[in-house]
């Protein structure tokens, strides 16, 4: 044989080696869409390759509405195109087929345990409230009914009701001993109400010796409002004072917070993102973000914008911490997540916070990649502000039938839970205590006890909870 033909074929026997044997790079199956594969079927697969090729990558199920019957529970697609190569720090979010409101049970169970693998990758399983251990089950008294939807309660008042709630569209009612409903303040026709949108809580503040109930809530002229009535010697509630309003972005709905928190001399407020996520990593907005300002002079001179000078800047990444609270000197911080995990932050030195913390919206959602590809501010700001992230203390994923996370507060007059604060979910209505000292927790009711959905926690004063919901109902909780 002759050495140019030699020559040749190992030449051909080169190329074959470089070009015909089998890649070692990990990619996307080719069959993760329309409907070839079950949603078991492809989350078992991406384990394995990330398991195979020692890959670090996240992957999530997303639910999308199909009418397609051989789609139920199969995979209609993914964020990635088919075939493309795995990598560490990638995000695959698994599109399955599901039937509108009658989600089956195999999704549901495909997702938990998803969430749980999730959990267990990161070593922090012991965080899932979901797992908590129940305590005892908790009596339940109906005690007000025939409302609208309840935003706020709260048995502190100087107006000698046993205590005051507030409905979405615009009311608040003060509740007597016989639990005799009397309406205190109506302010419907300046209130922006759908979804989200309306009033949201109230608080009683005294600037100069005069006593104001204080309210938040979306104005009909696209602007949000803190806003004080002033209490006149005969009890009865005087006329509107702004105290404070910001800009709403136009025909939002959802992301408000509104809750209005004192200590001392200052009042904070937490609010929420305005369904933009943008908002919670810059500071051209006070949105997605909890601030304080020194109340004394407000009522000569209302804050009007978010760049005030009073303004200080407690914390910011947040979704919509909508019922933050106080509790042993802590801020407690639940924030509703987006579409998987819900956080429940513990801020424990926020009266010497210099420059505001960060918790990783929009970037993260509670530990996990949140898939946020917007630029509201500089890759070089978003990485710093990704390494700085304060993660959640515990947190409950979006599995089981649990959605969204409701707060919350401590108990005033009982020692045996004086160590705990209580928050929920809204879908469930399953409630949580927690001790932040030794950080434990329970379960204090378990899920679907009550039959609404929950809206808001709080102390009654007498050693119980009281809960409102979606129903305009009122539950008071005998703990345990």
């Amino acid at each position: 044989m002759g050495i140019k033909k030699i020559t040749a074929i190992k030449s051909l026997l080169l190329i074959c080696l470089i070009y015909c044997a089998p890649s070692n790079q990990a990619t996307l199956p080719n069959n993760f869409n329309n409907c070839q594969v079950s949603l078991d079927q492809a989350v078992e697969e991406l384990q394995e390759i990330k398991t195979q090729n020692e890959l670090n990558f996240e992957f999530r199920i997303v639910r999308e509405v199909t009418e397609r019957e051989e789609c139920i529970d199969k995979i209609l697609g993914t964020n990635l195109e088919q075939g493309a190569e795995l990598q560490n720090g990638l995000l695959v979010d698994l599109v399955v087929g599901v039937v509108k409101n009658q989600v089956t049970e195999s999704v549901k169970t495909s997702e938990y345990d998803l969430y749980l693998l999730q959990l267990e990758e990161k070593n922090i399983e012991n965080l899932n409230l979901i797992e908590t251990p129940s305590f005892g089950e908790a009596s339940v008294d109906d005690i007000v009914e025939g409302s609208n939807i309840i935003t706020y309660i709260r048995h502190e008042n100087p107006l000698n009701f046993k205590f005051l709630f507030s409905e979405a569209e615009g009311f608040i009612y003060g509740v007597d001993s016989n639990s005799q409903k009397t309406l205190l303040l109506d302010i419907s026709n300046k209130v922006f109400r759908d979804r989200e949108a309306g009033l949201h809580t109230f608080d009683f503040i005294t600037i100069n010796d005069k006593n104001f109930l204080t309210t938040t809530y979306t104005g009909n002229d696209s602007r949000y409002y803190f806003s004080a009535f002033e209490i006149n010697s005969n009890l009865d509630i005087g006329k509107e004072q702004t105290l404070l309003s910001l800009e709403l972005a136009t025909q939002n709905t959802v992301h408000f917070g509104g809750k209005i928190l004192q200590k001392d001399s200052e009042i904070f407020l937490c609010l929420g993102d305005l369904n933009s996520p943008g908002n919670s990593a810059k500071f051209d907005t006070a949105w997605g973000k909890i601030f304080s300002f020194e109340k004394e002079s407000l009522i000569e001179n209302p804050i009007i914008n978010h760049d005030d000078n009073r303004i200080k800047y407690i914390a910011y990444g947040l979704r919509n911490p909508w019922s933050c609270f106080f509790h042993n000197n802590n801020l407690i911080i639940p924030d509703v997540g987006n579409s998987h995990w819900e956080e429940v932050n513990i801020l424990r030195n926020y009266k010497n916070i210099i420059d505001p913390y960060f918790f990783g919206w929009p970037w993260l959602e509670a530990y996990f990649d949140a898939n946020y590809k917007n630029t509201p501010v500089s890759e070089e700001v978003k990485n710093e502000q990704i390494e700085n992230t304060i993660y959640p203390n515990y947190l409950f994923p979006h599995g089981n039938d649990y959605c969204a996370i409701i707060g919350g507060t401590g108990l005033s007059n009982s020692n045996k839970w004086n160590k705990y604060f209580f928050i929920g979910d809204f879908c469930t209505g399953t409630i949580w205590a927690i001790n932040s000292e030794d950080e434990t927790r329970i379960t204090v009711l378990n899920k679907n006890t009550i039959p609404f959905s929950i809206t808001t926690i709080n102390d009654s004063g007498n050693g119980t909870l009281l809960i409102g919901t979606t129903s305009g109902q009122i539950f008071e909780l005998t703990l345990p």
